[in-house]
């Protein structure tokens, strides 16, 4: 249990992003995309889980302080660093490998998108701005890799909403870092003295609008009408207001915004809107194409 909770096992839910391209163009019941691209996704979970083990090393002596992270393997000391650091690097051979043999432009965006997380963890996440920034690049670099697996040109429509979504998710999980450094005097990372909570619920406002409008824009756009012939998708708007107002409750009520994966698995509440939205996109997308055969 505790080698899975080093190389964060869970948090490999996040490269199902991986599938978006593949979901949204139809084809994720093409039988040899799908195995390809599960394929792929496996290898990059194994470079990210190198990520993180780099990323607790770097972080080890703020994570300490931290009420949830001091209880990971490397914080706690229950696997020294030595020993993450080459079960890391055997998973990040092993994944680049896999990448290497399976597709070569994922592979190059595999590497970019190391590269750029290793920077992170040394120095972009003192950055202000910056560091959350850097965490929404990595989220469309994984939707970037769906697209060349699958072999499908991603309209910028999915790029700014994938953008916007894990720039809502990453600012929100911020302001628990400056809630605790300005309610509770804990400092959890370096760059929390740069924010205050009055800034960061502004930045929060300003993603969540943008975020709704462009979503809404979207589902109502030309193109959008001609890729799935109907306009239907204008129903699934009111799970996105719903979930956008619920994730603001767990953030600005109950101030439990910093785990977005341990919300998703615990709060039913968004898993049920989750579900619904998932629903009644893939009825749309998929129904019309078995009638349409």
């Amino acid at each position: 249990m505790k080698y899975l909770k080093l190389i964060r096992l869970n948090n490999w839910v996040k490269n199902l992003f991986i599938f978006m391209p593949l979901f949204f163009s139809s084809e994720l019941l093409n039988p040899d995309k799908f195995i390809l691209t599960l394929f792929v996704s496996l290898g990059f979970s194994f470079v990210t889980s190198f990520v993180y083990i780099i990323n607790d090393i770097f972080d080890v002596e703020f994570d300490k302080n931290h009420p949830d992270k001091k209880n990971r393997p490397i914080p706690s000391g229950i696997i020294s660093i030595r020993k993450s650091l080459l079960i890391g690097l055997f998973l990040f051979i092993l994944g680049i490998t896999a990448l290497w043999f399976l597709s070569l432009n994922s592979f190059l965006l595999t590497i970019f998108y190391f590269i750029l997380n290793v920077l992170y963890s040394y120095k972009l996440k003192h950055v202000p701005i910056i560091d959350f920034v850097v965490i929404s690049i990595g989220f469309v670099i994984r939707i970037l890799i769906g697209g060349v697996i699958g072999e499908i040109e991603l309209s910028q429509w999915i790029i700014v909403m994938v953008f916007l979504l894990s720039l809502f998710l990453a600012v929100t999980k911020r302001r628990d870092d400056v809630y605790q450094f300005e309610i509770e005097d804990k400092i959890n990372r370096k760059v929390v003295d740069k924010y205050t909570i009055e800034f960061m619920d502004k930045i929060i406002t300003i993603v969540s609008s943008v975020l709704i409008v462009s979503y809404l824009l979207f589902i109502t756009s030309e193109d959008v009408a001609k890729r799935y012939s109907t306009n239907s998708l204008l129903v699934t708007f009111i799970f996105v207001l719903i979930g956008v107002f619920r994730y603001n409750q767990i953030t600005y009520v109950y101030n439990k915004s910093g785990s977005p994966l341990k919300i998703l698995f615990k709060d039913r509440f968004l898993q049920i809107i989750l579900f619904c939205w998932m629903l009644i996109f893939f009825i749309i997308i998929y129904l019309n194409q078995f009638i349409n055969e």
